[in-house]
């Protein structure tokens, strides 16, 4: 899992160092870096995963607005594979031309070397530490997503693979399209390819479609029979949902009727979204980040499946983070997971332990209703 995260001069950090858990809620009054965290990691991932450029990735007014230093630095710890990945960028901005470049960018495993950029080249070194090839490399660009998988840097390759699985969400309900016209592999930020995503979990995990209806029809979905992906012609499908009718006093029979996503509420479309998470983005080797999950949906809604979530996270040994201000969320995971996000005035971010014991009269959620939560 992720274990370290290091950002200097990037928005609201400025020399800042947090150390995720394997379940935790980010805490903390808005503009106090939660989000940005997640951006961080989604930049970072599509950076070395994707190939995206430094342009694109770290635009010259992402520097630290109070900050007048060129230099960005960005670290990050990750244990899997046997060992520990340490992940380390400089980005240099040249804010007059507002242009940027990368200084220098380098990957090791247990302290040996796997990958190292300066100068404008790149060096490669072997899963056992011996130097391999050097050849020139864009400035804009990390070489690692172009590096072919080979037997001789497993490690780094493996690396590559870790960092797809990183997933930033924020469910957006409102948003969400009802049919799909291709299967994706991963869901969009806002998860408004939810049912892209799910046709591509149909064709990947068999038992999938059975447990997620199995989540729906239990207090989620009320009278649900089942789901299913209609065919709409040419490629594209719906995401419908079956419901049953029981017979009436007026002595009908029992029948069945349809809704497409897009007729059930907003809150029922986020709970469908937030069960396919459950059952498709929880595991080991995985980092889950979820945005606000509990928008549009009620305290009673929330619990079943913050309780799947937190034992599936723990048997799993996956990884995930959550950003929330729901009472439900904060009184079941602050005690043991809860991190504060803090800033003084509008100074750089920082971040403590939530302290909280069963002694306290108050609810967390009420200490932090209240402010009382100590800097």
């Amino acid at each position: 899992m992720i274990t370290r995260i290091y950002v200097d001069n990037y928005r609201c950090f400025s020399n800042f160092e947090y150390a995720p858990g394997a379940l935790q809620l980010l805490m903390g009054a808005n503009g106090t870096g939660k989000t940005a965290v997640f951006d961080v990691l989604e930049t970072l991932r599509d950076f070395i995963v994707e190939g995206t450029t430094t342009s694109v990735a770290f635009p010259p007014d992402s520097t630290t607005a109070w900050d007048r230093r060129p230099g960005q630095l960005f670290e990050l710890s990750l244990e899997g594979n046997g060992g520990e990945y340490v992940y380390r960028l400089v980005i240099e901005q040249d804010a007059g031309a507002r242009r940027n470049r990368i200084s220098s960018e380098d990957l090791s495993f247990d302290r040996k070397a796997l990958y190292q950029f300066q100068a404008g080249e790149a060096h490669l070194f072997r899963d056992d530490g011996t130097a391999g090839p050097v050849f020139p490399f864009d400035w804009s660009r990390s070489a690692i997503p172009t590096i072919p998988a080979r037997p001789e840097n497993t490690r780094l390759s493996w690396f590559r693979e870790r960092l797809s699985r990183i997933l930033v969400l924020s469910p957006d309900p409102s948003r969400m399209n009802p049919e799909s016209r291709e299967e994706r592999p991963t869901p969009d930020r806002g998860l408004r390819d939810l049912v892209s995503w799910i046709r591509h979990l149909h064709l990947e995990s068999p038992d999938f479609p059975r447990r997620l209806a199995e989540s729906l029809r239990h207090d989620v979905l009320g009278g649900l029979v089942n789901y299913k992906l209609v065919n709409q012609g040419e490629g594209t499908r719906a995401l419908q949902f079956e419901f049953g009718s029981p017979a009436s006093e007026l002595g009908e029979r029992f029948h069945s009727y349809l809704l497409g996503l897009d007729q059930l509420s907003t809150g029922q479309r986020n709970l469908v979204a937030l069960y396919t998470i459950l059952h498709a983005a929880v595991g080991q080797d995985l980092t889950l980040c979820i945005d606000e999950p509990d928008n549009y949906v009620a305290l009673r809604e929330i619990q079943p499946w913050l309780v799947e979530l937190t034992d599936k996270v723990r048997d799993t040994g996956g990884q995930c983070l959550l950003i929330s201000h729901h009472p439900e969320l904060i009184n079941y995971l602050a005690p043991d997971c809860g991190i504060r996000f803090f800033r003084e005035g509008s100074g750089p971010v920082r971040v403590q332990p939530f302290e909280w014991s069963e002694d306290e009269a108050l609810r967390p959620a009420e200490v932090v209703a209240r402010g009382w939560e100590t800097p």
